[in-house]
């Protein structure tokens, strides 16, 4: 389960503010179960009062934000969906990356990735196009994982090699190799990163660095388009780019 993000203490918080936060939780909760979860559940991991969650799911699913199935289980709503593919629509980035996720793809014949820092904990994968290959690792769009110890991570952190990229064995999963590369915007700040993502029994080392100069091609073309769009591109973390 992903982190929680810190919160106020309920002594130095409006109740008002409060009530927004726990319902905020719910929807993270909700919205990152692929399968959804049960009233217990959720409560659980938001740390409320199955009284209280249900009070709060209710209002959200009044509103289409939550749904619930005939089994009781609470997952994303189409209303959720609707803003998060608007928002999606609206990064730059999302839009940008389409074409150079397509060629990763075509020329690595693996997963290709476009990922953000969610906060200074976690990367969130924004995009993906799928390897043409039979086996292959699935993509991850809208997953999180751990910024420490990622290939993703380190690319995000300005960590990548000499040439360009970052290489890490069962990072993400078993069996996995992960190959990032940074995506600069206006004044160098870091706004992205491209990856690919293969299963380790078909990547020899020698493959990684083939794989590796791929990528750090593409994020470094992709750098040049974001800069292109100038001062309203998002850094993720420290909001817009000056």
């Amino acid at each position: 389960m992903p982190a929680r993000a810190s919160r106020p203490s309920d002594a130095a918080t409006p109740a008002t503010t409060r009530t927004v936060e726990r319902a905020l939780e719910l929807l993270e909760a909700a919205a990152a179960a692929p399968d959804g979860l049960t009233l217990t559940e959720i409560a659980q991991q938001t740390a409320l009062s199955p009284s209280t969650a249900s009070r709060l799911l209710a209002t959200l699913q009044l509103h289409r934000f939550v749904a619930r199935t005939p089994e009781g289980r609470f997952g994303a709503g189409p209303r959720l969906r609707q803003l998060a593919v608007s928002a999606m629509r609206a990064d730059p980035l999302y839009e940008l990356a389409g074409p150079h996720l397509a060629a990763l793809a075509r020329e690595t014949q693996e997963t290709a990735n476009v990922a953000v820092a969610l906060d200074e904990d976690r990367v969130l994968y924004l995009r993906h196009h799928a390897s043409p290959q039979f086996v292959r690792v699935a993509g991850w769009t809208g997953r999180t994982i751990p910024r420490r110890g990622t290939a993703l991570g380190a690319a995000l952190d300005g960590e990548a090699g000499p040439e360009g990229f970052v290489v890490r064995r069962s990072s993400v999963e078993p069996d996995v190799i992960s190959i990032a590369a940074p995506v600069h915007g206006d004044g160098g700040a870091i706004v992205g990163a491209l990856s690919v993502l293969a299963p380790s029994y078909r990547t020899t080392r020698a493959q990684e660095r083939v794989h590796g100069r791929c990528v750090a091609v593409h994020a470094r073309e992709l750098s040049e388009r974001v800069r292109a769009e100038g001062p309203g591109m998002i850094d993720n973390e420290n909001e817009e780019v000056a």
